[in-house]
């Protein structure tokens, strides 16, 4: 049986990586959003930013991500939304790999800042980042087919 979409397999398969990837940014977006000084200190950790920069990105960053994943999750402006993932991953994962790179020991702060949680950078971020940047590639290729829009029935 295939859907007005494409093959049902499909459509349920895009809708699982829609919901993955919104789920995550969502996730990621609402503790910085919460506490931007806390993420302005986590990004000052990474020493690549100046002083300056680092409000106005802690600032930004959430907001994008907010923005990208309700994109993902409602279809609206879809393809949009998952540029911006994209973009948004590709930035994120230069830095978590120049900062293993150079050896740094620092908390991710890719969740917010968490005291009882710390997440120190390590390859298991490069490889979570990889596979949802294959999400996001496999949903651009999808979509620019057909349009996965609506949810499976």
């Amino acid at each position: 049986m295939t859907h007005a979409s494409g093959p049902r397999w499909a459509v349920v398969g895009a809708w699982l990586a829609r919901l993955v990837l919104a789920g995550v940014f969502l996730a990621a977006a609402a503790p910085k959003i919460a506490d931007p000084l806390g993420f302005a200190a986590a990004l000052a950790n990474y020493r690549v930013f100046p002083d300056v920069a680092l409000h106005p990105i802690a600032t930004v960053v959430p907001a994008l991500e907010l923005v990208a994943a309700l994109a993902v999750l409602t279809g609206w402006r879809l393809r949009g939304g998952l540029w911006l993932l994209g973009g948004l991953l590709l930035a994120f994962t230069g830095l978590l790999a120049a900062t293993l790179a150079r050896g740094l020991d620092l908390d991710c702060g890719c969740f917010g800042r968490d005291a009882a949680a710390v997440d120190p950078v390590g390859p298991l971020h490069l490889l979570r980042n990889t596979g949802l940047l294959v999400l996001v590639g496999l949903l651009l290729v999808v979509t620019r087919r057909a349009a996965v829009v609506d949810p499976p029935r």
